[in-house]
């Protein structure tokens, strides 16, 4: 009874806080978005704040101010993984990803603290979830950026499949061919090809001094793609040697896709063992407790 009092009562103080506060974190309807050009700027950047998850808008303020309290925290956090992960750390420094690890973890232990009284066993588990809370946000710029990676990857041998053609002799060059290319599937995707946004940033660096190949290798260092700083390298090659850039991009392309289905084919090859494994972790234990067990229990019954 006191269990299921202590649960009323928590049950009606969270009603009572929604309904005092949901008016303040409600997403504002899209009416009052349209009406956001003729706003103030300070209007404004708390209109656009508003649409931000619930959690966000909780934990990223306190995580930016210990941030810069504490700016030797920034060690903690490799920045290349941010970068890695599609983010600015301009906006998301180090510090704060790991004020974010240090403000998650406390928060889960000051829940289990104060549900300790009514359930034992909390602390001990508030201790595997802060632990969990800690290593989330690494995990999750970490999972970002091999998503990232692999979608450049997938995304890769279909651009010189575009390139080749554009490229071929007396047709345009290099730098044009990936321009047009990378603008066409921009276009095309709705700036959902990650690979055409990237070799845009290229072909803008190119615009301003800096040659195609550099740029190519600077996207590759930041998105930790070795198959574009070779293809990088290896066009550099042939146009210094004088060697058709047509025929290093398909053998470039080549070479990626039977990598592609390398992997696609390993991948197919693990499945088999998972199921295995999956099965034997269902019925195994049927097993020994309908089977195994009762034939002992006769066993020793009979001596």
């Amino acid at each position: 009874m006191e269990l299921l009092g202590a649960l009323a009562t928590g049950v009606a103080v969270f009603s009572l806080l929604m309904a005092l506060f949901a008016p303040a974190l409600a997403v504002p309807r899209r009416a009052e978005v349209v009406r956001a050009a003729a706003l103030p700027r300070h209007s404004y950047q708390r209109l656009v704040s508003a649409e931000r998850p619930l959690w966000e808008r909780l934990l990223a303020p306190l995580a930016t101010r210990i941030g810069e309290r504490l700016p030797g925290m920034a060690r903690q956090v490799d920045e290349r993984l941010i970068v890695r992960a599609g983010l600015d750390p301009a906006v998301l420094s180090p510090a704060e990803v790991y004020a974010a690890k240090l403000v998650a973890a406390v928060g889960v232990l000051i829940v289990a603290a104060a549900l300790t009284p009514l359930f034992g066993g909390a602390l001990i588990l508030g201790l595997i979830l802060a632990y969990g809370a800690y290593v989330f946000p690494t995990e999750y710029l970490g999972w970002r950026a091999r998503r990232r990676k692999a979608q450049l990857l997938r995304e890769l041998p279909d651009f010189m499949a575009l390139v080749r053609p554009l490229a071929q002799p007396g047709r345009m060059s290099l730098e044009h061919a990936f321009s047009e290319t990378a603008l066409a599937l921009h276009a095309a995707s709705e700036g959902r090809n990650l690979l055409a946004s990237q070799v845009r940033r290229a072909v803008a660096a190119y615009g301003t001094g800096i040659d195609l190949y550099s740029g190519l290798r600077d996207v590759a260092t930041t998105n930790d793609l070795e198959e574009l700083d070779e293809l990088a390298s290896a066009l550099g090659r042939s146009r210094h040697v004088g060697r058709g850039v047509p025929q290093t991009l398909e053998a470039t392309e080549r070479g990626l896709r039977e990598d592609e289905r390398n992997r696609l084919l390993g991948a197919a090859s693990t499945v088999q063992p998972k199921l295995a494994a999956i099965l034997a972790g269902i019925y195994l234990p049927e097993f020994v407790l309908l089977v195994l067990l009762p034939m002992f229990i006769a066993t020793i019954g009979r001596l």
